[in-house]
């Protein structure tokens, strides 16, 4: 799928609600409500939160977006990710419906399957009784059931993992027909397993950056992804609109393609590159390698890092979700705000593959 022509992307921000757990005084729940306050102030467009039981542990995402739904007016909510198979999906249902009313129908929901070590990840499929290797079936079937929940009156459903019979949810989300879904597909795999957030390695995929993508045209308003270099990302979004192609459906402008990447800007390379993996390290529980760091962490000073997200933006990417990559998320929000977006925003294209800002 070759990329039409877009407007500046949209830029958001991960207001970490796993970091409000493990910096502890660091950045407290209380700051990270101050800092998406900051980040409707500074002008850019969205603020997510992520989501895991065992793995990676943190404050509940939906709670935590209502809290800010109450304290912000423009600014989208959403998740970056929330894996809507760990729910029963009618309750799921009501809960962000009820989340997209106390907001004036501002929110979209950024679903995936998720990850993290290995033993936590299994120990989670045992708490919520599914098979591991059934979540791929749990996920689409609780997205095609999250779809019909909002938009349908009477929902029967039979299958391999969810049973509903004439099930009304009751009520639907402020936004029509229903809050957008941007669902999370691709990753890489590293070239060492053990490495790197994901838990799919293999030693035939080792190196490369796969996924289901046909999942993401059957069930997605948008995507996201990451750990991919520009190239990776345009290769994987022409396999998307070919499959979409070939079932007539038209990825249109309102299509979003977003993009997670950690972020630490900082005038001295070394020290953002090296403060940026002493905190991916921590949030994953994982060590990195750089071929996953070079993917996903995006480091250094403003104009650099610029030069990067342009490289992006002409590979099609519409959205960033920006992960702070710094204990300081305060820090990092001003210089994202007063020194990165602006560059971003003006970013222009050359128009021989090469990006300039």
């Amino acid at each position: 799928m070759t990329p039409d022509p877009h407007p500046p992307p949209k830029i958001g921000v991960y207001v970490n609600n796993r970091a409000a757990v493990f910096l502890g005084d660091g950045f407290t729940l209380a700051d990270l409500l101050d800092l998406a306050t900051d980040v409707e102030g500074a002008g850019l467009d969205f603020v997510s939160v992520g989501d895991s039981l065992l793995a990676k542990p943190r404050y509940s995402p939906i709670v935590v977006l209502a809290a800010i739904a109450a304290r912000t007016r423009r600014i989208e909510l959403t998740t970056g990710i929330l894996q809507p198979h760990m729910r029963n999906p009618v309750l799921l249902a009501q809960e962000w419906a009820t989340l997209d009313v106390v907001a004036a129908g501002r929110t979209s929901i950024g679903v995936g399957l998720g990850t993290g070590p290995l033993d936590l990840v299994e120990a989670e499929y045992r708490l919520i009784g599914i098979p591991k290797r059934q979540r791929g079936v749990a996920f689409d079937e609780a997205i095609t059931l999250l779809r019909r929940l909002w938009t349908e009156g009477d929902v029967s459903h039979h299958g391999h993992i969810y049973d509903l019979d004439h099930v009304d949810a009751g009520f639907t989300p402020d936004r029509t027909p229903h809050p957008p879904i941007l669902v999370a597909c691709g990753g890489y795999v590293p070239e060492r397993a053990g490495t790197g957030p994901n838990d799919f390695h293999t030693p035939e995929t080792a190196g490369t950056f796969v996924g289901p993508f046909e999942r993401v045209v059957r069930l997605g308003d948008g995507w996201i992804t990451g750990i991919v270099t520009p190239d990776e990302y345009r290769r994987a979004l022409d396999v998307i609109g070919t499959i979409a192609a070939q079932r007539e459906r038209d990825l249109d402008h309102r299509f979003e393609r977003r993009l997670n990447c950690f972020l630490h800007l900082d005038a001295d390379a070394a020290r953002a590159r090296r403060i940026g993996t002493e905190f991916l390290e921590s949030y994953h529980r994982l060590p990195f390698e750089a071929d996953t760091l070079d993917r996903w962490l995006i480091a250094g000073n403003a104009e650099t890092c610029a030069e990067r997200v342009a490289a992006y933006v002409d590979a099609g990417v519409t959205s960033f979700q920006f992960v702070l990559a710094d204990h300081d998320q305060h820090r990092q929000l001003d210089r994202l705000a007063s020194d990165l977006a602006p560059l971003v925003r003006t970013h222009v294209s050359t128009g021989d593959g090469r990006a300039r800002v």
